[in-house]
């Protein structure tokens, strides 16, 4: 299974976002830690003052006035206590006798001791600012984390547009790229220093692929063509050995097998050679071809030699079937596939035609496979109950289709090999 991809500004946004929020939670982590201690000390602070006055009340006046018996209540302890047991802290919910509403409040209970008495003083003091205050702060971390998140993500896409433009630039030259290609592809105009090694590293890499390309492209050319001359000498001598009645007597079947095989051979190099042009994409004449007419001079050309096998044609062709490609690879393309479906079918049934208006079909009656269906565009496989074949027929066609954006697929249903023809639903 393929892996998922992703651009390298999507990693390195993402990448922003985890760090992002990692310090966002720490912020929160060390905001709520240094709040909460500015809370002890601040509450503290106002519990020793409390302390101090309900010292000096105890020491001073009867006990601690009626105004204060809210926040401050003393008891005097009588028993033995342990004083090692204060201060205590607790915290809870009261009604605010001056807002009448329930607010969060601290106590603080311990030991005060005057100059003959023991007291166990619990001290109240609101705390609900203190918490509001660390409530907004902490709550307006998330809103923050959101904006700066945004503001990230946007701040790329544009900086994409501008920073991130030479580098696609770069990208759509390497694509369109093709080899033999004349003259050579511009440089993108860039100062980032990455992108313009990116460049002179893909300028070197064309150079040695073009030296290469055009090294093998003459020694391919040189080669079929060179090869014709001997082969056509030796047909020409076999053709003289033909026509001698003795000669054939004696050794008639060893000269058809050389018959044959020059023949073989002469084809395997114009079709070697036709397969390389393909591949290096030499077929650039895109036109839209409405391929009724086509196809009906094609089926023309092959029904003197199917009629020679009790074969007969079907066809069903749809004004509205176009594709967009080069002509003569149009025609090896219906060639091979037409000729593949007279040399194996069988007389069971007629070879079967049809377009619609995104399809091409091609049926005819015959045995199954005797070998697998992944072999059957393989280059060079040859079925077992063929050595005339070259191997190369469909293995053309496959290739022809991957170049124009076609796919091609097979399947034997009902005794009848299929062929279908249609739009790559992936788009280049």
């Amino acid at each position: 299974m393929k892996n998922r991809e992703f651009s390298l500004l999507t990693k390195t946004t993402f990448i922003y976002l985890i760090f992002t929020f990692i310090a966002f939670a720490s912020s929160a982590m060390f905001l709520t830690h240094e709040t909460n201690e500015f809370i002890d000390r601040d509450v503290e602070i106002q519990f020793k003052k409390l302390e101090h006055k309900t010292n000096w009340y105890l020491q001073n006046r009867d006990g601690v006035p009626d105004r204060m018996r809210y926040v401050i209540h003393a008891q005097q302890i009588t028993g033995a206590i342990d004083a090692a047991a204060f201060p205590q802290y607790t915290d809870t919910v009261m009604v605010n006798p001056y807002s009448d509403e329930q607010e969060r409040y601290r106590r603080k209970t311990t030991i005060i001791q005057t100059d003959s008495l023991t007291y166990k003083a619990t001290f109240t003091e609101s705390i609900e600012d203190y918490l509001r205050l660390k409530d907004d702060i902490y709550g307006s971390l998330i809103p923050a984390f959101i904006l700066l998140a945004v503001a990230i993500v946007v701040f790329n896409i544009l900086l994409s547009g501008i920073l991130f433009r030479p580098f696609n630039a770069i990208l759509e030259t390497m694509r369109t790229y093709k080899v033999g290609q004349s003259p050579a592809p511009d440089l993108v105009g860039t100062n980032t220093k990455e992108f313009n090694r990116m460049q002179e590293l893909f300028h070197q890499m064309l150079g040695r692929i073009e030296e290469d390309y055009q090294n093998l492209k003459e020694y391919t050319e040189n080669m079929s063509h060179e090869i014709q001359t001997p082969l056509a000498v030796i047909r020409n001598k076999l053709e003289n050995l033909i026509d001698d009645d003795s000669v054939m007597e004696q050794h008639g079947d060893d000269i058809k097998v050389l018959w044959d095989e020059t023949n073989h051979l002469s084809k395997l190099g114009n079709t070697l050679n036709l397969i390389t042009k393909i591949e290096n994409r030499e077929f650039e004449d895109f036109q839209t071809i409405q391929t009724k007419s086509v196809i009906q001079s094609h089926i023309r050309k092959i029904e003197e030699f199917s009629s020679l096998k009790a074969l007969e044609f079907e066809t069903d062709l749809s004004d509205d079937h176009y594709i967009e490609i080069d002509p003569y690879l149009l025609d090896i393309l219906l060639k091979n596939l037409l000729w593949n479906a007279v040399r194996y079918a069988t007389d069971a049934g007629p070879i079967r035609v049809r377009t619609t208006a995104k399809e091409l079909t091609i049926r005819n009656y015959g045995p199954p496979l005797d070998f697998p269906e992944e072999k059957l565009f393989e280059r060079f496989y040859q079925p077992k109950n063929d050595s005339n074949s070259l191997g190369l027929g469909l293995a053309i066609v496959r290739k022809i289709c991957d170049i124009n954006d076609l796919e091609i697929e097979y399947e034997y249903t009902e005794s009848q090999h299929i062929f279908r023809i249609s739009e790559s639903q992936i788009t280049q």
